[in-house]
């Protein structure tokens, strides 16, 4: 299994030095989420090549490979004129993901759920664009129903990326949506064996936990927090990643702690090596 870390929490620090954070909080592999100075989410490309190819080699030179790059725009949107931008600026993030030496690209099924017919439409029209792309580049997407997406459950995203059909198109479980994906962490899992190779952990409260006005607003409420912080159950987690074998890409993403960001990295590398029993630690029960 690859730990790895998303260190977006290090925003508003040069991505060089989140390259060296990464390392120095004791992982080898890093997940590049969004960041508006870099490969921004629903947006056009900030980094040059020059940019992509001076990160990659920082992240080298720490002793770090880049094993996804997450990749967001709004290529389900039932908008024509919406969707045909998104696709070139996907095409745009897989060619950072190239040039930065990684061959998967993580993303969320975005649109709408107000519109899922529409929306399913639209991917489907973008998958069809962009499928060529991640052939001739042999480039591996890995999806996550999100929170608000046209699809926000388990089921239905592994439906979706059956009717898809290719194998460049695989699945990816968040644990933090739990509350949203329907039925337990456990049923989850199993039900996308052998459809995924790829994992985010952080923890987060159940929606009823927070209080929101006006009352009966619309709206998907979870969170990213440090492990161990929510309501969780990661030995159940264990569980169920261990019935189904799994050994792809754990990847650590927390948000919202920026103020001590660092200390969390390592806080979480040492929850993720205890639940697992990794580097020696005791596997939490």
């Amino acid at each position: 299994m690859k730990i790895a870390l998303d260190p977006a929490m290090l925003h508003g620090k040069p991505v060089e030095y989140a390259a060296r954070a990464t390392a120095e909080a004791g992982y080898r592999y890093l997940e590049m989420g969004n960041r508006d100075d870099f490969i921004p989410a629903n947006g056009p490309m900030y980094a040059t090549a020059e940019q992509l190819r001076g990160f990659r080699d920082a992240a080298n030179g720490s002793g770090v490979d880049i094993v996804s790059v997450a990749v967001i725009q709004a290529w389900s949107s039932p908008d024509e004129d919406v969707r045909k931008q998104a696709v070139a600026w996907w095409r745009d993030g897989i060619a950072a993901a190239v040039e930065l030496g990684c061959r998967r690209v993580n993303t969320e099924l975005s649109g709408h759920p107000d519109q899922p017919e529409a929306c399913r439409a639209a991917f489907l029209r973008s998958m069809e664009d962009l499928l060529p792309v991640l052939e001739r580049e042999d480039v591996e997407l890995v999806v996550e129903p999100h929170p608000w997406d046209f699809i926000e459950t388990t089921a239905g995203a592994l439906d979706l990326i059956k009717e898809v059909g290719s194998p460049r198109l695989r699945y990816l479980h968040c644990v933090p949506h739990a509350y949203h994906l329907e039925g337990t962490v456990t049923e989850q899992v199993e039900l996308a064996r052998g459809k995924f190779d790829h994992v985010h952990v952080a923890d987060t409260f159940r929606p009823g936990r927070t209080i929101v006005n006006p009352p009966g607003v619309e709206c998907r409420i979870h969170q990213h927090f440090d492990l161990g912080r929510g309501e969780i159950d990661w030995a159940e987690v264990r569980r169920a990643l261990e019935a189904v074998e799994f050994d792809g890409i754990l990847t650590v993403q927390v948000f919202g702690w920026e103020d001590e960001a660092e200390k969390s990295f390592r806080t979480n590398r040492e929850a993720v090596d205890q639940l697992f029993g990794l580097n020696g630690g005791q596997s939490l029960s």
